[in-house]
């Protein structure tokens, strides 16, 4: 018997995309936009995994038809077959010819090549068979198999049509084909090629998972909700079930029945990594932050070497969100338990840490290790905007205008940054009373982002000033010794 185990060859990824902005330091009376980003969180349940198995079986010595001439030949190797010597086996057909032996000869020198997975050989023998026996079921079943062990799904479909035709009928058969229809996107086909082997072997848990994904990507959801129940009915604490339920309930924008099935097949594995960022995913979605937070610790304590990429990703992406929404508390406890991880990430995702972190520390009051996180993500980076823009914040609050102003410069040539950039030029100009320069900040943010009407206010507000100012020049030149002053 030779079993594949595989895995479902596509997954729906479904996407929930929640709107956040990450978080600056407001700029006087000048209304700061705040850098929107979306936080995608992509949500795809484990699916199940299940065996093909194809009956290869190798034919005895004392079965084959062969001819005299190789009866010695057979007798040599049965009791090598009956021990499982499967390589002395293959050894002793490299001393024979291919084109001279008999088609069940040969048959078993494919099977036996097919079990030692060499495929090249293994084909050229059964392809061999086929030319003197065209309709050698055996052929065709063994070709089939070695096909789909290949990822050859097109010949291992052909071979295995031309064996159910000759009349190898069976479940198997038939679960292998869906299997196939399911690699070509035909999940039609896979659930009437699964129901032909549910027919013959009703109570097989590999064919009905089968039947059961094939629904889901048919889109036939009350079939497969159906189904589910029964599965869940006779084996409760199957956590890929579990999964299963979550994945429908996701497609049917059912968040919160999706949540409480991830977190049943959590509980069933609750060191499971995967399931552990599914469920963290998914509440921090439905604004269970906090708990969003505690499975990502413990993805974060749990994550094998393989895995660790994958949670800090996660992390990171929660903790963007965090932040932007300036759940504080929630930051600084993902980040004490990120921190061993970050040498994982790329060094970009290893400066924007650094900006998290120097974010939390400016909440707390820290400029000093604020500073020291920002300019560290700076000498990573010196394109990234979010640093750029905390440090302008910590230095425009300090006084230091020019550095600031530096600051903001450099966040201006960036698109996303523009807008902030210029609103906090706009604002150290309106503090150094360069009220034409703030004008002209706040000008440019508004052409380019019309939609901020709560600008023209602060527009209309300086133009005002700046007129005056004018008024005031006007005077003084026409009556000279005499001043008016601005303040």
């Amino acid at each position: 018997m030779n079993v594949i185990k595989t895995l479902k060859p596509f997954t729906h990824a479904l996407l929930t995309t929640l709107m956040c902005s990450l978080p600056l330091l407001a700029v006087g009376n000048v209304n700061a936009n705040t850098v929107s980003t979306p936080l995608k969180v992509i949500l795809s349940p484990s699916d199940p995994t299940w065996q093909l198995a194809i009956n290869n079986k190798l034919l005895s010595p004392t079965e084959m038809l062969i001819e005299p001439t190789e009866r010695g030949f057979a007798r040599q190797v049965q009791p090598l077959l009956q021990a499982g010597n499967y390589n002395e086996v293959a050894a002793l057909f490299k001393n024979r010819d291919l084109t001279q032996d008999s088609t069940a000869l040969n048959l078993l020198r494919a099977q036996v090549l097919l079990t030692l997975k060499e495929f090249d050989n293994a084909e050229n023998a059964y392809l061999a068979c086929l030319k003197a026996a065209p309709n050698l079921v055996k052929a065709h079943q063994g070709l089939s198999l070695l096909y789909m062990q290949q990822a050859n799904y097109n010949k291992a479909q052909t071979h295995l049509v031309q064996s159910i035709e000759q009349g190898q009928a069976d479940a198997q058969s038939y679960a292998q084909l869906a299997y196939i229809h399911v690699q070509h996107s035909q999940p039609w086909s896979a659930v009437a090629a699964y129901r032909q082997a549910l027919m013959l072997a009703p109570e097989t848990p590999q064919y009905q998972q089968g039947l059961l994904f094939a629904l889901i990507e048919s889109g036939d959801l009350n079939q497969a909700n159906a189904l589910l129940k029964e599965l869940l009915n006779k084996t409760p604490d199957n956590a890929q079930l579990w999964l299963q339920r979550a994945q429908i309930a996701l497609q049917l924008e059912q968040n919160k029945k999706a949540l409480a099935a991830i977190e049943v097949a959590l509980k069933l594995n609750p060191k499971d990594t995967s399931n552990q960022l599914l469920a963290a995913q998914l509440h921090l979605s439905e604004g269970s932050t906090e708990r969003a937070v505690s499975l990502l610790k413990q993805g974060l304590k749990h994550a094998t070497k393989q895995q660790q990429v994958e949670v800090i990703n996660t992390t990171m992406q929660t903790l963007g969100w965090l932040v932007s929404q300036q759940k504080w508390d929630l930051a600084k406890e993902l980040i004490g338990s990120a921190k061993r991880l970050t040498k994982q990430l790329p060094r970009d995702e290893q400066a924007q840490f650094s900006v998290y972190s120097a974010q939390i520390a400016m909440q707390q009051g820290n400029t000093k290790r604020a500073l020291k996180s920002l300019n560290n993500a700076l000498k990573i980076n010196p394109n990234l905007g979010d640093a750029l823009l905390s440090l302008a914040s910590i230095y425009r609050s300090k006084g230091q205008l020019t550095q600031a102003k530096l600051m903001y410069v450099r966040a201006q040539a960036l698109p996303d940054y523009q807008l902030s950039a210029w609103l906090g030029l706009s604002q150290i100009a309106i503090d150094s009373k360069d009220y034409s320069s703030a004008l002209k900040h706040l000008r440019k943010a508004l052409q380019a982002n019309p939609q901020r009407q709560d600008l023209i206010t602060n527009i209309r507000a300086l133009e005002n000033i700046v007129r005056q100012e004018g008024e005031v020049y006007s005077f003084n030149v026409s009556k000279p010794g005499v001043y008016i002053s601005s303040h």
